[in-house]
C-alpha cells in the first residue's frame, strides 16, 4: 500500500511516499481502506519531535489521527460491523496512522459515516468534533449560561460553539478584531480576544488558542472554570484564581456517533479549507502551519 512515511523528526522534507505491506487486523480490530484523512496541528508537533519525550514514534512512522473510508476486513471477535460499511476512525499517535491507503484500529475507535456525509467531511469531524464537545462537557454548563470560546473560528472552537448552541447555552466567540463579524455570525456574540479584559465577566470559558490563553483567563471571574486544550501561560492564573481543567482528546465512539449525526443534520459544520492528495502531505502540513481557517484534508 502507498503511505506517507516520516523518515525522521524534522521538517516536511522528512516525508516520503513509500510502498508498505498492508496491515492485518488482530483480535478486536478492523482494517479500513482509507479514502480521506485529516491533518491536525498535533501532527506537526509529532513530526518535529516536540512530543518525542512523551510519545516516541517508531521511526519511520505514519502520522494521521483522523480517517474516513470503508471496512476492508474484520479481526477476530469483532461484531456489529460489516465489511464494506462506511466509517470514520480515530487513530492513536503510535506511528501507524491514517496517512496511508489502509489502516488498522480497534473496533471501539470507529463510527458509521452517515450517507449524507462524504469521506472528506467525515475525516474532518473526528478529533475536532470530539475535542470541541469534550471541552463543553468538562465545564458542565447548562442552558442559558454564557461561555467564552477563544479561537472560536478554529475547528475545535467551532465545534464547541455549535455544541453549546445545541444544548441551549450562549457561546461568545473570542476572535481577532478583523474576524468579529464572522464570529458573531457563528456564535451570535463575539469579542476581541487579543485585548485584555477590563474586568472579568464570564463564569465559564474554553481555551483553544495558545497565544491568547492569558487574555482568556482574564475574562473569567474568580472561581470560574476554564476548559483548556492549550498550556496555561505562566502567571496567567495567579494564585489559582480560576479553575483550569486541562484536557486531552479521548476516543469515544458513542460521542462520535452523536457528532456525525449533528453534522448530517446540519447542526455541526466544520469547513474544509484545503484538500490535497496523499503525496502532497508536505503541502498539507504547511497549510496547517500557515493557519488554515478550516480543516486540511488528504484525499487518498
Amino acid at each position: 500500500m502507498k503511505a506517507a512515511l516520516l523518515k525522521s523528526y524534522g521538517d516536511v522534507d522528512q516525508f516520503e511516499i513509500a510502498d508498505l505491506p498492508a496491515p492485518k487486523p488482530g483480535p478486536g480490530e478492523v482494517l479500513i481502506k482509507i479514502e480521506a484523512s485529516a491533518v491536525n496541528p498535533f501532527d506537526l508537533i509529532l513530526r518535529q519531535g516536540l512530543m518525542a519525550q512523551y510519545i516516541p514514534l517508531p521511526l519511520p512512522a505514519v502520522l494521521g489521527g483522523d480517517a474516513a473510508g470503508t471496512i476492508s476486513a474484520l479481526g477476530e471477535g469483532v461484531t456489529g460491523f460489516a465489511v464494506g460499511e462506511r466509517v470514520v476512525a480515530d487513530f492513536a499517535a503510535n506511528g501507524k496512522g491514517a496517512h496511508a491507503e489502509y489502516g488498522v484500529v480497534p473496533s471501539t475507535s470507529i463510527a458509521r459515516l452517515p450517507a449524507a456525509l462524504g469521506f472528506e467531511q467525515g475525516a474532518s469531524l473526528v478529533k475536532a468534533g470530539l475535542t470541541g464537545r469534550q471541552t463543553v462537557e468538562a465545564l458542565g454548563v447548562k442552558a442559558g449560561e454564557r461561555v467564552l470560546v477563544s479561537g472560536g473560528l478554529g475547528t475545535v472552537g467551532r465545534s464547541a460553539i455549535q455544541y453549546l448552541k445545541q444544548i441551549g447555552a450562549q457561546p461568545v466567540a473570542g476572535v481577532r478584531p478583523e474576524r468579529l463579524n464572522e464570529g458573531r455570525g457563528l456564535a451570535g456574540e463575539a469579542l476581541d480576544i487579543t485585548v485584555a479584559a477590563a474586568s472579568p465577566s464570564f463564569d465559564y470559558a474554553i481555551s483553544t488558542a495558545g497565544p491568547v490563553a492569558g487574555n482568556l483567563i482574564g475574562h473569567v471571574r474568580d472561581g470560574g472554570t476554564v476548559a483548556s486544550i492549550v498550556p496555561v501561560p505562566e502567571g496567567a492564573n495567579t494564585a489559582g484564581r480560576v479553575i483550569v481543567r486541562e484536557l486531552y482528546h479521548r476516543t469515544d465512539a458513542a460521542m462520535l456517533d452523536a457528532i456525525l449525526a449533528s453534522a448530517a443534520s446540519g447542526e455541526l459544520v466544520i469547513p474544509i479549507s484545503y484538500t490535497f492528495t496523499l503525496d502532497q502531505i508536505g503541502l498539507a502540513q504547511n497549510a496547517v502551519a500557515a493557519g488554515a481557517p478550516g480543516k486540511v484534508v488528504l484525499k487518498h
